[in-house]
């Protein structure tokens, strides 16, 4: 293990608390809402996870509410800011054949519904843990006149048999940082996949448990003291936005036990079970933590607004470029190998 691994593993261990975890209750008992999350604390880790990921409304408050930096994502993945990575993916590797496929984690079912728009499916396998998220994407399929190709279901990935070489497609997007064990999750998908099958991955392969690292967070409370205040309001109240902290572990484990649970070894793990034929990165190391919970004031068109998100993606490219951080973000598109180490 590189020494600069050690280092930030030493770190994340010794963070089990830390002093954002006062300014978190403090904040939820503004709010109100620090009982309903101390009952939460106390569910098995199952109900918790869960409890994450029931549909609820979803504010303007994340990096990716944000038009432009959706447009920088296209042009980073695909060169083209009106091109998306579902559309690219399937004008260069899905327009031979209709495809059999299977979704880990489908959520919603929205970007099932995407694929659909880009490319031809023979049938399509969605799986996710939420029962409210898997009835809300059943009632769209079944508007939309696509239930006899879309099937959705509930269930745990992490324990779902894949039948062995039965899918030409398989898609994980924004769900492999929440799956454990992840070396048995992903030895199954690659069984689960013809011998010329496709593994697509858009994925957080930033810190596991969201511990930060000194580097990234300098970078981005460095620019959270050159953004006005007025663009630093935190959505729903009048707090400002100043500084942005690693999270203790135990609050990541009190919130959302599967939260970027195995994220640091998606890759290395990808690289070892599959073929990688291409593998585009798109940031996000800062400015997926700049723009959480103040996004809504980046999404207007004004002049000012431009001039800040240009100062912030410029920052964050010559942080990549100079290898001070890597991407937190990525899109593989891989193979299965004939055979597996090990």
């Amino acid at each position: 293990m590189p020494d600069s691994d050690k280092k930030n593993l030493g770190k994340g261990i010794r963070n089990f608390v830390n002093i954002s975890d006062l300014f978190f209750l403090a904040d939820k008992l503004k709010r109100k809402a620090i009982i309903p999350f101390v009952a939460n604390s106390f569910k098995p880790e199952k109900i918790r996870v869960e409890n994450a990921w029931q549909p609820a409304p979803q504010p303007p408050v994340a990096w990716y509410h944000i038009p432009a930096v959706r447009e920088r994502w296209n042009v980073l993945i695909t060169g083209n800011k009106e091109t998306d990575y579902h559309e690219y993916i399937a004008r260069k590797y899905l327009s031979k054949k209709p495809q059999k496929a299977l979704s880990l984690g489908c959520g919603t079912g929205q970007k099932v519904l995407r694929w659909l728009d880009t490319a031809e499916f023979t049938h399509i396998d969605a799986y996710d843990l939420s029962s409210q998220r898997i009835e809300y994407a059943r009632n769209q399929a079944i508007e939309k006149g696509l239930g006899n190709i879309v099937y959705y279901h509930v269930a745990d990935i992490a324990t779902l048999g894949i039948p062995q070489n039965s899918y030409d497609l398989i898609l994980a997007e924004m769900s492999l940082h929440h799956l454990s064990p992840l070396d048995k999750i992903l030895r199954s998908v690659s069984d689960g996949l013809k011998q010329d099958g496709m593994f697509i991955i858009n994925e957080f392969v930033g810190p596991t448990r969201f511990q930060w690292t000194d580097r990234q967070l300098e970078a981005v409370n460095g620019l959270l003291t050159l953004i006005p205040k007025r663009y630093r309001v935190v959505y729903g109240s009048s707090k400002i936005k100043k500084r942005v902290y690693r999270p203790s572990l135990l609050r990541m484990r009190l919130t959302d036990p599967s939260e970027a649970i195995e994220s640091s070894q998606i890759q290395p793990l990808l690289h070892e079970l599959f073929e990688i034929i291409e593998i585009k990165q798109y940031g996000g190391t800062v400015l997926h933590l700049l723009f959480d919970q103040i996004a809504h004031n980046f999404l207007s068109d004004d002049r000012e607004v431009k001039q800040l998100l240009s100062l912030c993606f410029e920052v964050e490219n010559m942080l990549l470029k100079s290898s001070e951080i890597s991407s937190d973000f990525v899109l593989l598109v891989c193979r299965k190998k004939s055979k597996l180490r090990g």
